[in-house]
């Protein structure tokens, strides 16, 4: 039986539509879990803590919930930095305000110059950003150039290429 931890940052997420994770219409799994410790009599609080638990490894292993920890998320927002999501607050604890990702730094992987005479960089996580405009690149990318990416005004990105000025970019995969 796998142990459950319950770490700083915990995001329990039910496939539940938008609407509903803004305000839950009944206790959820990691509630009923917490509600155990107000238990007085230790053989009740553990089985109330077995249930709680076994209930949720169980909607765990169906899907109907997902837990993450602080890195776990970190590494979400990473992997969704450059796409337009919808603004809500799955990647914030209870009670923390969540932290913008307003910039990230790579390498790339792979670099061409695409249709439009603009540069296409996939970064060695597998994000592909275009370059927006015709900005001049001084020096062209190669695999092993130092990408970072920093968001720009009314939704668009800044991309420096090895220190050079920044061009436009665009996240498209």
């Amino acid at each position: 039986m796998r142990s459950i931890q319950l770490p700083l940052a915990l995001l329990v997420l039910g496939a539940l539509p938008a609407a509903a994770l803004a305000a839950p219409a009944g206790p959820t799994a990691l509630d009923a879990v917490t509600a155990c410790r107000a238990i007085p009599e230790a053989e009740a609080r553990l089985a109330c803590y077995d249930k709680a638990a076994g209930a949720l490894v169980a909607a765990d292993a169906a899907g109907d919930i997902v837990v993450l920890d602080r890195q776990k998320v970190e590494s979400v927002k990473r992997e969704a930095f450059g796409f337009n999501l919808p603004k809500l607050d799955l990647f914030g604890g209870k009670g923390e305000k969540a932290e913008a990702l307003d910039r990230v730094e790579g390498v790339a992987k792979q670099t061409w110059q695409n249709g439009t005479g603009g540069w296409t960089i996939v970064l060695e996580d597998g994000a592909k950003w275009d370059q927006v405009g015709r900005d001049p690149v001084r020096r062209a990318p190669k695999p092993g150039s130092k990408i970072a990416i920093r968001k720009a005004s009314m939704g668009s990105f800044f991309l420096n290429i090895d220190g050079q000025t920044a061009i436009r970019a665009r996240r498209v995969d």
